[in-house]
């Protein structure tokens, strides 16, 4: 990748001048030679910025630019929605992102301000034959994380924070001020019950952040590998989608920040062996009600906001593991992706216990899909899906109204989001 360039230059220099060193000691040592010209040239023992300066691309049309996040190639996909109804649609470009251009960091999810100005995507630091680093595999990577900040018309990194291992979700409140970023941290919880430790040890925080400063305001332990996180619709509270087979709930209203558990089911299991793995949210725009994907069970679970409580009676069973949803903006319809068959379950709020509609992905090429964010318009659906993590992932533009996916498009290896970039006012 051209990327690595400027760290290619910088190690040939170092090799370079390493040779010369020894020669001059050799010549010097035999007599041959006189070296008192010699000029010795100056090292570079870093550049100002990793990444070399991209062509700047085109002004973000009215319709809004995606962002996808390729978490195995440290890339991200740009795609202009205004170009969506012509056949050559496609990647308007793909732009590294990352700290460091020589070893792979993993970027996991990303959020975009309102004004449009900025965006953030997590650094997880947990790709698998990255390099020497302390990476592994999701959720067991040893290495803190980070949360960064990059300019919405450069995409240069403008700001970061160093947050703990594992980041999972990020996401910002509505006007733009605060971060919230979970930690994944499965490694802690591995490690916790090896050495025989409780369960409260293998709490992971969440990171609370300064989204102007990028400065963290608060660390909330939450609950073992927490991952989705979203807010309620007044933004007082996070919900956090916790492996351990709970929600938790956390008050941001109060200093201090408590966190109520509430347990997924009646039967569930502990954090080293959960029986429901709640994995992603999705909240509703009307009501504000939580409906949990969890990915063993391979149900959607409802808590009602109100009591905090589950509801069993409205759990929605589907044949894979249900991922990152999105609801329209009535609340009335919660379109559902979900894994194993790769299809989207369409789910009435008001009677979760009809049967879903369906959408097929998997005829179209989609393969592991992880998130479904609708168009401004709602009229379709983009789909993001991770392919088999060694050939790329694929984009899908699915038509509501025809139940169909009428676009496909290839992005970078494991895309994991995708997020929508507004045209600034």
């Amino acid at each position: 990748m051209t990327a690595s360039l400027p760290w290619t230059k910088r190690a040939v220099g170092a090799r370079s001048w390493l040779l010369l060193a020894l020669s001059v000691g050799v010549l010097g040592a035999c007599g041959e030679t006189d070296m008192g010209s010699l000029q010795v040239p100056e090292l570079e023992y870093g550049v100002e910025a990793p990444w070399p300066v991209s062509t700047p691309l085109p002004p973000v049309g009215p319709a809004g630019r995606l962002i996808i996040t390729n978490n195995l190639e440290d890339t991200l996909s740009l795609l202009d929605l205004d170009g969506m109804e012509s056949p050559s649609w496609g990647e308007l470009a793909r732009v590294p992102v990352g700290l460091n251009p020589v070893e792979l960091e993993g970027p996991h999810h990303s959020v975009v301000s309102p004004e449009g100005d900025f965006y953030y995507v997590g650094i997880s630091n947990y790709v698998p034959g990255s390099g020497s680093g302390p990476h592994g595999t999701h959720g067991s990577g040893k290495a803190d994380g980070y949360c960064l900040k990059l300019d919405a018309a450069t995409h240069a990194v403008v700001g970061s924070a160093r947050v703990d291992p594992n980041p999972g979700d990020v996401i910002l409140s509505a006007d733009g001020r605060t971060l919230f970023q979970t930690h994944f941290d499965l490694l802690k919880i591995a490690e916790v019950a090896r050495r025989g430790g409780t369960e409260a040890e293998m709490d992971s925080r969440m990171a609370i952040l300064d989204a102007r400063t990028m400065t963290r305001t608060a660390m909330v332990p939450v609950c073992p590998a927490p991952h989705a996180v979203r807010l309620s619709p007044d933004g007082r509270r996070a919900y956090v989608a916790c492996w351990s087979d709970e929600v938790a709930i956390v008050d941001l209203e109060q200093a201090d920040r408590p966190v109520r558990r509430v347990k997924v089911a009646a039967n569930t299991g502990t954090a080293v062996r959960p029986l429901h793995q709640p994995y992603a949210l999705t909240v509703s725009p009307t009501t504000g009600a939580v409906w949990v994907s969890s990915l063993a069970s391979r149900a959607v679970q409802y808590l009602d906001p109100e009591t905090l409580t589950m509801e069993p009676q409205r759990t929605v069973w589907l044949q894979g593991a249900p991922m990152f949803g999105a609801f329209t903006s009535d609340g009335r319809t919660l379109y559902m992706p979900y894994q194993s068959v790769d299809s989207i379950a369409i789910i009435d709020a008001a009677d979760p216990e009809a049967v879903p509609g369906e959408i097929p992905l998997s005829p179209s090429g989609c393969l592991n899909v992880h998130q479904l964010m609708l168009t401004p318009d709602e009229r379709h659906a983009l789909v993001v899906c991770e392919g088999d993590h060694v050939g790329p992932g694929t984009l899908h533009v699915v038509s509501l109204e025809e139940r169909r996916v009428v676009k496909t498009v290839q992005v970078g290896l494991f895309p994991d989001s995708v997020a929508l970039l507004r045209s600034r006012p």
